[in-house]
């Protein structure tokens, strides 16, 4: 192939030469469709190199990308997976703040006589003993708690104070085989005595009249005849009415309209003889305190 410069060609005629070519193309690509249309193929024919050229940065970039964005998923994930496990435990202490809101409601709401009052304590402790039914209440005597304080909750009597401290006292459980409340039949005012046999059987009714006349279903409410609860709490209400083979007397059993076995909140009582003993910051009067019902 000759060439179009010789090695003695001075430079100066070279760099006049090679001008002269280029702009004799340029004005040629401008004026001739042949030169676009060449130039079309051309860059066709060499577009390969380009992705040749740049495919190992390309290939840097999607694999850079690649682990990007799984790391951002892995982290969006462990994120939702947190917020999630958030909302559930925060579902769940709704639904139980809603559930102690309804119960503090219905205490709130119990029925009490007009010369009473009333304050929510909480249970603290239950007794593990198996043959002793007390529960430990987060109010003591610097709240004004005393012994024998009737305790209810909105179902009706659980029991009474049996020991006080500074702070916390103790409460037996009309259940225990050591308690015992005098009661009346609502349907005829028959007295009687409501006596604890252990807090998984009934209530065993004692001091009965010769002419009982209990039936199944009656209720039975606090008498008031030992002058410390106070009269028309629900106690119980008869389950069963059966007769001694062995001296033909009653046998009659109710069971307790308080559930015992899950107490949370409950309200100690006082009346006019002992509301000098009542906290003077927390009493909460009766007829201020009745709840209206909402459905």
């Amino acid at each position: 192939m000759k060439r179009l410069f010789t090695k003695g060609t001075p430079l100066a005629l070279q760099l006049f030469v090679a001008l002269i070519l280029a702009v004799a193309m340029i004005v040629s690509d401008v004026n001739y469709r042949s030169f676009a249309i060449a130039r079309f193929y051309l860059d066709t024919i060499i577009s390969p190199l380009y992705y040749i050229s740049n495919s190992p940065r390309a290939t840097f970039d999607s694999l850079y990308t690649m682990s990007k964005t799984r790391q951002i998923l892995l982290d969006e994930n462990t994120y939702l997976k947190n917020e999630l496990q958030s909302q559930q435990s925060d579902l769940l202490q709704l639904a139980f703040l809603k559930k102690e809101n309804n119960k503090l409601r219905e205490l709130l709401g119990s029925p009490l006589q007009h010369d009473e009052y009333k304050q929510v304590a909480q249970v603290l402790l239950a007794d593990s003993d198996p043959y002793v039914y007390q529960i430990v209440l987060n109010k003591g005597e610097k709240d004004g708690v005393f012994v024998g304080q009737p305790v209810v909750d909105e179902k009706g009597i659980v029991g009474q104070i049996y020991k006080t401290a500074d702070n916390t006292s103790r409460a037996i459980l009309l259940c225990d085989n050591q308690h015992a409340i005098p009661v009346q039949v609502l349907r005829n005012d028959m007295a009687m005595v409501a006596v604890g046999n252990g807090c998984s059987n009934d209530l065993l009714l004692d001091f009965l009249p010769n002419n009982v006349d209990v039936q199944v279903g009656d209720v039975l409410v606090t008498s008031g005849l030992d002058g410390r609860f106070p009269e028309g709490y629900p106690v119980a209400i008869v389950s069963s009415v059966k007769l001694d083979l062995h001296d033909s007397t009653p046998v009659i059993s109710a069971t307790p309209t308080a559930d015992l076995k899950r107490l949370r909140y409950l309200l100690l009582l006082w009346n006019e003889q002992n509301k000098k003993d009542k906290p003077q910051t927390t009493e909460i009067p009766a007829v201020v305190q009745e709840a209206p019902t909402h459905e």
